[in-house]
């Protein structure tokens, strides 16, 4: 009996499990895409230097300070 609980539990698990890869392997494709596209037209924008790197939103938590 338990056997049969365990199994079905595997079996959903394993299902799941891979439909999550094929999900991720279809938006590892996408953003290979995005990519080549963001850098075919990196010449239209006039833009060959590096991104700037986005700042991390401050939390409410953290602290501010003024002089």
């Amino acid at each position: 009996m338990k056997q049969e609980v365990y199994r079905f539990a595997y079996d959903e698990a394993n299902a799941e499990l891979t439909q999550i890869l094929g999900e991720f392997e279809q938006l590892r494709l996408r953003k290979d895409r995005i990519e080549k596209v963001v850098e075919a037209l990196k010449p239209l924008a006039g833009t060959d230097a590096a991104p700037a790197p986005v700042a991390e939103p401050k939390s409410a938590d953290s602290p501010t300070y003024s002089y």
